[in-house]
Formats: C-alpha cells, sequence, structure tokens
C-alpha cells in the first residue's frame, strides 16, 4: 500500500518514496483570509540540511504531507490541519515515520507539531515549524512550499475513476469507479480487501477526499482489519502514466496511524 516534481507535482513523490491600516487621509479593508489548498512541492531545513516536501491540502483546512531525505530512506507522513486569518496562516499536525526501519534522531517514531508563517494564496507558503517527539526531543525547522498550477483543475469523478496498480511493488490493485467507489485487493500480499468512496470537496480544485476501510488481511496485518482510514489525494495527469497520490490516516489499536496510496493508472 504503502511519492515526490517533475513531470508533474506526483512524480516528485515516487522519486522520493521508492512540505488593517491606513495613510494619508485613505483606509485600507481588512485582508481577506488566503484560501488553503494547493498541490506543494518544497523543503523541510533542519539544521542546514534541507529535507524533501510534497503534499496536498483542501480548501476546507484539511492537511497531509510527505517528507523524505535526499538518499530517500528516511520518509515521514503528516497529516493536520490548516488555516489562515489574511496571508498569515497556523497549522497543527501528527506526524509518523513510515520508511521501513527509519526513526527521528532520538529513536522515537512519531510526535507532534505546529507551524505558523506567511501563506501567498495558491502560490506559496513559508513558515517555521516546532515539531516535538513522543520522547519530549523538540526540532524547529524552517518550511518552504509552492503550489503547482494543476491544482486549479476542476475535479470529477470521471476524471479521477479507472484502474490503478502500486507505483512502488507490485501485486496489489485499486478501482475507482465513475461513482466514486473504491475497491482494493492485494491477494498475493498481505490479502486486504478494501472498500471504500472518494468524494468531490471543491469542484473547482484538483484535490479529492478518499476513505478506505480494510478486511480480510493476514498475519502482521490483521491488525489492519475493520481500520478505516481516511484523507485527501490527487490525480498527476502530467505524467505518463497517470499518478495518483491519496495521503491517509486512521486509528489501528488505538495509535492514528498514516497510509499512503500511491498508484498508477492502468
Amino acid at each position: 500500500m504503502c511519492k515526490i516534481a517533475s513531470a508533474g507535482w506526483a512524480a516528485l513523490a515516487l522519486a522520493l518514496l521508492s512540505a488593517c491600516g491606513g495613510g494619508g487621509g485613505s483606509s485600507v479593508g481588512p485582508v481577506p483570509n488566503a484560501k488553503l489548498g494547493g498541490l506543494w512541492t518544497g523543503t523541510l531545513t533542519v539544521s542546514g540540511v534541507s529535507y524533501n516536501m510534497t503534499g496536498l491540502s483542501a480548501e476546507n483546512g484539511t492537511l497531509e504531507l510527505v517528507e523524505t531525505d535526499a538518499g530517500n530512506t528516511f520518509a515521514v507522513q503528516y497529516w493536520g490541519t490548516i488555516s489562515s486569518m489574511g496571508s498569515k496562516f497556523t497549522a497543527s499536525f501528527t506526524g509518523a515515520v513510515i520508511s521501513s526501519g527509519g526513526t527521528f534522531s532520538d529513536g522515537s517514531l512519531r510526535g507532534t507539531g505546529t507551524a505558523t508563517g506567511t501563506i501567498v494564496e495558491h502560490a506559496s507558503v513559508n513558515g517555521t515549524v516546532t515539531f516535538t517527539t513522543s520522547l519530549n526531543t523538540v526540532v524547529t525547522a524552517t518550511l518552504m512550499l509552492a503550489n503547482d498550477p494543476t491544482y486549479s483543475q476542476p475535479s470529477s469523478l470521471t476524471a479521477i475513476s479507472g484502474n490503478y496498480t502500486n507505483s512502488v511493488t507490485s501485486g496489489d490493485t485499486l478501482s475507482i469507479t465513475t461513482g466514486g467507489v473504491i475497491t482494493y485487493a492485494d491477494p498475493a500480499g498481505t490479502q486486504c480487501v478494501g472498500n471504500g468512496m472518494v468524494s468531490i470537496i471543491d469542484a473547482s480544485y484538483a484535490v479529492y477526499a478518499g476513505q478506505i476501510s480494510f478486511s480480510g488481511c493476514s498475519a502482521a496485518n490483521a491488525l489492519l482489519n475493520g481500520t478505516s482510514f481516511q484523507g485527501i489525494g490527487a490525480i498527476d495527469s502530467v505524467n505518463v502514466p497517470p499518478l495518483m497520490l491519496f495521503l491517509m490516516h486512521g486509528t489501528v489499536s488505538s495509535t492514528d496511524v498514516p497510509l499512503t496510496l500511491l498508484y498508477k493508472k492502468t
């Protein structure tokens, strides 16, 4: 189940997994709150070291990001919310390591954080991040993201419908009907079966909402049975073949955990 921009914004994700006043007698009204959505790529810089960031946000404030290092050996998924007041933004989120065998510098696997800074609507995000690991290590970082203009393409269930295969590994498949119904299968691997829905958040923009639940998972993956994951995603139609990325999270054994779905259209 378990990418990042080049031919398209999602292609980078794939590469990385295989971020009121007045004067002079006149007055200015309040600055409108910046819209929140985007298909983001950029960097997260910690102690002079830059990490690649790719992610999505929706106009309703849902936020999902993936961080990877230069060697593609370390990856973290973040999920939470973002809001704006004028051109300023605030965000709060949870993060967890998704790379096999990877940890944060103190050996922890997850944590929580906040971010503040400036957002230029549908263009850029620049801010400061404070992240506290589950072992209470506090990390500060600088975030710089740019929006891919394809975010402003309209979304539709017809556009995202189709058959997909895993773009990182082989064996599991996913399909989406024109009615938004998701069907997932991995008969040779986890044996998981998944069912869910894709829905439109704002038809003017390219980010979708998604939900999927699993059953029939075997062995170590049995803990996924009955778990419902939800998040947001988009399809990179510039890439050939088109790539679909959904970043989700759900509660497994009382812990909120991430799920990355990165698939190529067949």
